[in-house]
């Protein structure tokens, strides 16, 4: 995708109604959700931000960057994007509340951080946001009194594509010999329940991310088209649960609680 296809589906996004945008340092995006407003007469303060910066010690620096880029005093969330190193992290909090207090970020957040390694920093930090992946591969549950944003909810295509893909996703856990029966069982079944729905199964997906009221949930568009593929079909309790059963059975395979990281559960 260039960046006139690339801004284009940001002005569709606002026309669309949307005014919460979620963008990162590493993903170069900053310059280009300020052009894209600007071409539509609108400044990045008027819309809600949600910056997130790998916890490198060279986060202040980048979150200068990423202020200079959107050409804003400030964000709404200065997100940590991925756990590393624990030092890393309390160091890369310790920049991200600073910031805080000398009004760069309103809010800060984890982003992708396993519930025991959110509740271990949150002794230490004030932390207001949890960015989640949640699909039926990798269910992450809310977490109470933070702003829960929700994303992932297609599972990176895995869901919606037929057969093994040839790429580096075919290493991830629901694909190995054992999971992958336990992987079409619950494709299958969401497959069902949308045909009962008489929709098709993105919107089977969005509605599971729904269903626990994330404040947010973050979406993805390749096509400017595709900001209308998100619509809730309303599943029932039934449902739901049926979904979640078929997600905890496959996830007896998944031998992390980060598909990208280490397993963190045993901090």
């Amino acid at each position: 995708m260039n960046a006139r296809e690339a801004k284009n589906i940001i002005k569709a996004a606002y026309k669309c109604g949307f005014r919460s945008f979620d963008t990162a340092f590493s993903y170069n995006t900053d310059s280009l959700l300020y052009s894209a407003l600007k071409e539509i007469g609108i400044k990045t303060e008027e819309v809600e931000i949600f910056e997130k910066i790998m916890p490198y010690k060279s986060m202040e620096r980048r979150l200068e960057a990423s202020l200079r880029a959107l050409k804003r005093d400030d964000v709404d969330f200065l997100i940590l994007h991925w756990p590393s190193s624990d030092g890393n992290i309390y160091e890369s909090l310790k920049a991200a509340e600073k910031a805080k207090e000398e009004g760069k970020a309103r809010s800060i957040g984890l982003s992708n951080f396993p519930l025991p390694l959110f509740r271990k920093y949150s002794l230490d930090f004030d932390i207001d946001a949890n960015e989640y992946y949640s699909s039926p591969v990798l269910f992450n549950e809310r977490i109470e009194g933070v702003l829960n944003l929700k994303y992932g909810i297609f599972s990176f295509g895995t869901l919606l594509k037929d057969g093994i893909p040839e790429d580096g996703r075919k290493n991830l856990y629901f694909y190995s010999r054992d999971a992958y029966p336990k992987f079409m069982d619950l494709k299958n079944t969401l497959l069902e329940i949308a045909e009962s729905h008489g929709t098709g199964i993105k919107s089977i997906l969005y509605s599971f991310a729904a269903y626990d009221c994330p404040e947010r949930i973050i979406i993805g568009a390749g096509k400017a088209e595709h900001l209308h593929d998100y619509t809730d079909a309303g599943l029932s309790e039934d449902e739901y649960s049926l979904i979640l059963s078929k997600s905890r059975d496959l996830s007896v395979y998944n031998g992390t609680d980060n598909i990208f990281c280490h397993d963190w559960r045993a901090v």
